[in-house]
């Protein structure tokens, strides 16, 4: 349907129709004042009319401009033929050859514009034998520029063209991978906490019910937590709202929901804080903490189960920097090994935003993740 409204918008005449009809056809009358010479007849009211009824098809010249090049051809060389006044439809021819160049199939249209053009050269040069060769090169020189700069405006929309398509090409793979980098944070953060907390379940079943039942309802809070998520997400995605695939927390400052769910995971984090977000932070900036926040965490719950883990978000006045550390552990998990997709993502996050991230092992047999996130200030991108 796009494309039909495209193609029906191209052939629709517009205001610059319009002054390019209103100018030929004041140019055909005009020109049919000119004297054809000695030997022939003087314009008559009839093919004066004939002229400004020809040039005034110009508003037509992008529904059918192939049939308007064949009549402005037809009746110019007529009217030259019969007066010797070759006048008052060259800006007809002109803007036919144009328009023929610019908006007709690129092969077919260069073809009939040259044969027609050569058409029209040749009816000139034989009015005026004596001169022929001159007439004719002339005539020749005449038609040669508006076919040209018809084609030449036609390379120039194809590149244009093609620029839009390269970068809308460019965006959507950019929106895929923005979508697979958010379903990863929902889908690996909820079922690495399903896969600990299934496996603890398991083990204590027998041994200590009352664990065990704990554990359960841990995996049935994250299913429903995951599933929700999920649903905001494909809301969003059906949506044709310019928002985050996951939504703002409604404080920046509010870590609530990923320490909870650090807690279901099994991860004891202690919180340390300097300085706030300002209260015109972009929105990149808080969803990127929080999503890198959430990954760290469903790492160590993957790799070193229960660990001690630090939080630290320091404020500059530019940046945030966020430290997320856990304590080396022998405790074995039963989760799959990591493809690293996770930093990977992380780190993209960071540098899309102009930031950076740093993930490293440490002395005692932890892991370390720095992030160095620019606060991305409304008021800067307005």
């Amino acid at each position: 349907m796009n494309s039909i409204a495209s193609w029906a918008r191209a052939r629709t005449p517009g205001s610059t129709d319009l002054i390019i009809t209103i100018v030929v056809v004041a140019l055909a009358g005009i020109g049919s004042l000119f004297d054809g010479g000695e030997g022939q007849s003087d314009p008559t009211v009839i093919s004066t009319t004939l002229a400004i009824i020809t040039a005034s098809a110009v508003w037509f010249r992008r529904r059918q401009p192939i049939a308007l090049l064949l009549a402005v051809s037809v009746v110019h060389v007529f009217i030259n033929w019969e007066t010797g006044n070759e006048v008052p439809l060259l800006p007809a021819v002109a803007v036919a050859l144009f328009t023929v160049a610019r908006h007709a199939d690129r092969k077919v249209g260069l073809t009939v514009a040259s044969i027609v053009g050569l058409a029209v050269a040749v009816a000139a040069a034989v009015l005026d034998e004596d001169q022929f060769l001159t007439e004719f090169l002339g005539a020749a020189a005449f038609v040669a520029v508006p076919i040209a700069l018809g084609d030449a405006a036609r390379s120039r929309a194809d590149r244009i063209r093609d620029l839009i398509d390269t970068e809308a090409s460019t965006r959507v793979q950019a929106e895929r991978i923005r979508i697979a980098r958010d379903l990863h944070d929902v889908v690996a953060h909820g079922l690495s906490t399903i896969a600990i907390q299934s496996g603890v379940a398991a083990h204590l079943i027998d041994k200590d019910p009352g664990q065990a039942k704990e554990a359960l309802e841990v995996i049935n809070a994250t299913g429903k937590s995951s599933l929700e998520e999920l649903r905001v997400m494909v809301g969003v995605l059906r949506s044709t709202d310019d928002a985050p695939l996951r939504p703002t927390p409604s404080s920046p400052d509010d870590l609530t929901d990923l320490l909870d769910g650090a807690n279901r995971a099994g991860i004891a984090v202690t919180v340390e804080r300097t300085g706030e977000f300002p209260p015109d932070v972009g929105d990149s900036c808080v969803v990127a903490m929080h999503r890198i926040i959430q990954e760290a965490f469903t790492n160590i719950a993957r790799h070193a189960g229960g660990a001690s883990t630090t939080l630290r978000i320091e404020h500059s006045v530019e940046q945030v920097e966020i430290n997320i550390s856990n304590e080396g552990t022998t405790t074995r998990t039963t989760t799959p090994e990591s493809t690293g997709v996770g930093i990977i993502g992380m780190r993209e996050r960071a540098e899309s935003l102009g930031g950076t991230l740093r993930a490293e092992p440490i002395a005692d047999g932890g892991f370390r993740v720095v992030a160095v996130l620019p606060h991305n200030l409304t008021r800067e991108r307005t």
